[in-house]
């Protein structure tokens, strides 16, 4: 009789178990859970320092979350190995919702400069959407000889011209736009590692370092206040903001990049979470005054969908060409 009624309640209790698991699998259940989110502080993870673009845009968001759904949502900074420290953070992050990451294009290019990673680009995460893109630009120190790249060019085989550069890091498009430059025009130009595009800046405006490339959010008010000089941009045609700057098209060098920025979270976060961080984030990127105050970047929103394929295909376009530069991650 005892081990009739130990038997009964072990499985009771297996029976309410499942009915717990059922409930969590139902529509209704994850759609209560998203009603409820978010319950606690939400966390952005910006893979750079403070101070640049994506820095900038997530401190943007997590502004205009706090202000809408009165929770704090906190930004941190998590530089390094060009982006997987923070990228492997959220990776490993419960899928709740409540830890979330800027990326930008590096998150597409790593796969092919790794021997290994220790996360899965696809598996990994959920898309939520696409944020913004921005071009490249070379920029130098105001004292600079070279006033634009076919000047460059020129003076750098000439050897007139120190022809060191600085990039947000490794694979970066920053990084990608210096070095099919450099293979375009023939130039042994030698790429200093940075871990993020605004110490590299700073010691090109220090002049301890020729030259840095870019994205234009970052750079836009030191070009303004002659702190830098641009020699070219990576848009196709030039660009809206600051329509001086000529392209690098138009310089000779054919050469179009487009850095992008999507929000992503762990894979496995509930759908309905994901949508109702989509629906926010599309409200927010419309928003004139955050246009008004992010101008040097040009805002999108998507589908999660459209993010997640567009993930796919940027890691298909770019690891032929990450091998034919033979780039590895230092």
């Amino acid at each position: 009789m005892k081990n009739y009624i130990v038997n009964t309640v072990r499985r009771s209790l297996g029976l309410s178990a499942l009915c717990v698991l059922a409930l969590a699998a139902h529509p209704a259940f994850a759609q209560n859970a998203a009603d409820k989110y978010p319950e606690k502080p939400i966390k952005i993870v910006v893979p750079f320092p403070p101070g640049g673009s994506t820095d900038t845009l997530g401190r943007a968001i997590a502004q205009k979350l706090q202000e809408k759904w009165g929770q704090p949502v906190l930004v941190e900074n998590r530089p390094g190995a060009s982006t997987l420290i923070g990228s492997t953070a959220v990776a490993k992050s419960s899928p709740d919702g409540y830890t979330l990451i800027v990326s930008v294009s590096s998150h597409t290019t790593n796969p092919a400069m790794q021997a290994t990673m220790p996360f899965d680009t696809l598996k990994d995460f959920t898309a939520v959407s696409l944020l913004a893109r921005a071009p490249v630009l070379a920029v130098a120190n105001p004292n600079y000889p070279a006033n634009n790249i076919k000047e460059l060019i020129a003076m750098g085989k000439a050897g007139k011209i120190k022809l060191d550069y600085g990039s947000a890091g490794a694979g970066t498009m920053t990084h990608l736009t210096a070095e099919l430059i450099k293979k375009q025009a023939g130039l042994d130009m030698t790429h200093i590692l940075y871990k993020g595009g605004t110490p590299a800046m700073l010691d090109v405006m220090s002049g301890h370092l020729a030259m840095t490339f870019a994205t234009l959010g970052q750079v836009q008010p030191q070009l303004k206040a002659g702190k830098l000089k641009a020699l070219g941009i990576s848009s196709d045609k030039r660009y809206a903001s600051v329509p001086d700057i000529p392209t690098f098209k138009e310089q000779g060098i054919n050469v179009v990049t487009t850095e992008w920025f999507g929000l992503l979270a762990p894979a496995g976060t509930p759908p309905a979470i994901i949508a109702k961080l989509n629906a926010e984030v599309k409200q927010i990127m419309a928003n004139p005054a955050l246009g008004e105050r992010l101008a040097s970047i040009e805002l999108a929103s998507s589908t999660s969908a459209f993010l997640n394929d567009f993930i796919k295909a940027e890691i298909s376009r770019w690891s032929p060409v990450i091998k034919d530069l033979k780039i590895k991650m230092n």
